[in-house]
């Protein structure tokens, strides 16, 4: 079996597609969750059910809510370091940006180093 190829990216790239996959994954709970609702509905509909029955349905149904929301907590972690490896980054390019510019003042003039003969013309 040969090792998966993985592509070389941008670290904006590789924020991105850690950005898709979050939203994809509270895409998928948020499915699941609803499918817990649907079956709460259809036992509530049912009235043949006895409360044992219900009991054992509502331990269930806490099992996937509790690990949704481990799983919730997870992605929370995960938005938080992607947008604080954005912030880096954004803050790297100002940061690099503003040394190449900080010969202007803030009219607009440079103040760089000047040579006597660029003053006297």
């Amino acid at each position: 079996m040969s090792m998966p190829e993985i592509p070389n990216k941008s670290q904006e790239g590789a924020l991105v597609d850690l950005l898709e996959s979050i939203a994809l994954e509270e895409t998928a709970l948020a499915h699941l969750i609803n499918a817990e609702a649907e079956k709460i509905e259809r036992i509530i509909d049912d009235c043949n059910v006895t409360p044992q029955e219900i009991i054992n349905f509502q331990k269930e149904v806490s099992k996937v809510l509790k690990t949704t929301i481990k799983k919730e907590m997870l992605l929370q972690f995960k938005l938080e370091d992607v947008l604080e490896a954005q912030e880096k980054e954004v803050r790297s390019c100002t940061d690099n940006h503003q040394d190449k510019d900080n010969n202007w003042d803030s009219e607009g003039y440079y103040k760089g180093d000047y040579y006597e003969d660029d003053l006297e013309d």
